[in-house]
């Protein structure tokens, strides 16, 4: 896919251009799964709150009668709370998983039928020309497509979840405890930062290490292709020393690809030091604001589960 300003705006829209009523009625019940499912743990958090609220009110009260039925009254209302919230959730994510893995592959069929019909359409000229021999032909109609299909049934959605996950963590943040949320957001920085550099990096690593493949690959097909004249000025060892010059900047390209994974995965750690000093401050504002315990903990988790979208998802580079 084209990277490059209009381009890419093309090319995200020709991504679903084989969709007919019925696939666009899929992807809208798939796209409001994967809403739902990316607000289920900041929902989940409401309960978890309520529930953090009553202990802390049933430790402080005294064990009467009356506040003993009255405490386990929230306790068991806030648990069914959490077992209606498994079965919307189990709705929603079964929703988003199906609708998509279901347009994904009604979309790549059709494109797959129409290649086929565009190839059987050419000239016999066409065949015989360096660009469209039988096997480049094999890898665009089974290569691309597995790939639209991946794209479709699997990035899509994660894209969507973790966009919601984004959002709705700082919202529900400053839900809890608005307070505590202005505080947090010039933290979001640190969250941020780190991740989108890996996800450029690791973007650009990909794409020296398919531009070194590529060479490697035509160095070995000319090589084939020409193999009485190589065995004749015997340039076997010239030709395989280029090849191996050629992987080992491959090699060096990984080298830098799993020190780049080690720092994200090492920045992730940020998470820990900012909820120390969300915690550090919550207590501060339940001491002397009067907050609620249960809201200041939910408000800052809230908050920490923003950093998930921004850490390097895998499989980024499938969009370029």
């Amino acid at each position: 896919m084209s990277t490059g300003g209009g381009g890419e705006r093309r090319s995200i829209r020709g991504l679903f251009k084989f969709a007919d009523r019925v696939d666009v009625v899929l992807m809208a019940l798939g796209t409001l799964g994967a809403i739902g499912d990316g607000c289920s743990t900041n929902l989940l958090l409401i309960f978890a709150s309520d529930v953090m609220n009553s202990l802390g009110r049933g430790h402080a009260q005294q064990q009467g009668s009356a506040t003993s039925v009255h405490f386990m009254h929230d306790i068991e209302k806030s648990c069914l709370n959490f077992v209606y919230l498994a079965f919307a959730i189990l709705v929603v994510a079964s929703m988003e998983g199906y609708c998509w893995s279901r347009t994904s592959e009604r979309q790549v069929l059709r494109i797959r039928h129409l290649y086929l019909e565009a190839i059987l359409r050419q000239e016999v000229a066409f065949f015989d020309s360096q660009e469209a021999t039988t096997s480049e032909i094999i890898n665009s109609i089974s290569k691309d497509a597995s790939l639209i299909q991946e794209v479709l049934s699997e990035k899509v959605p994660l894209f969507l979840m973790h966009s919601t996950v984004f959002v709705s963590g700082l919202a529900f943040s400053t839900y809890f405890s608005w307070r505590l949320a202005l505080v947090s957001y010039p933290l979001v920085l640190l969250l941020i930062i780190p991740g989108l550099i890996y996800g450029k990096y690791l973007l650009y690593l990909s794409r020296e290490s398919r531009r070194e493949y590529a060479k490697a690959n035509s160095l070995v097909e000319q090589a084939l292709g020409s193999i009485k004249t190589v065995y004749s000025f015997t340039a076997e060892k010239g030709i395989i020393q280029r090849y191996t010059a050629i992987l080992d900047k491959t090699i060096n390209l990984g080298i830098k690809q799993g020190i780049a994974k080690g720092l994200a995965v090492g920045f992730t750690g940020l998470s820990f030091a900012i909820w120390a000093f969300l915690a550090w401050y919550g207590s501060r504002l339940v001491m002397y604001h009067h907050e609620s315990g249960g809201r200041i903990y939910a408000s800052g988790i809230s908050f920490v589960l923003v950093q998930i979208p921004w850490n390097g998802t895998p499989g980024a580079e499938t969009f370029h």
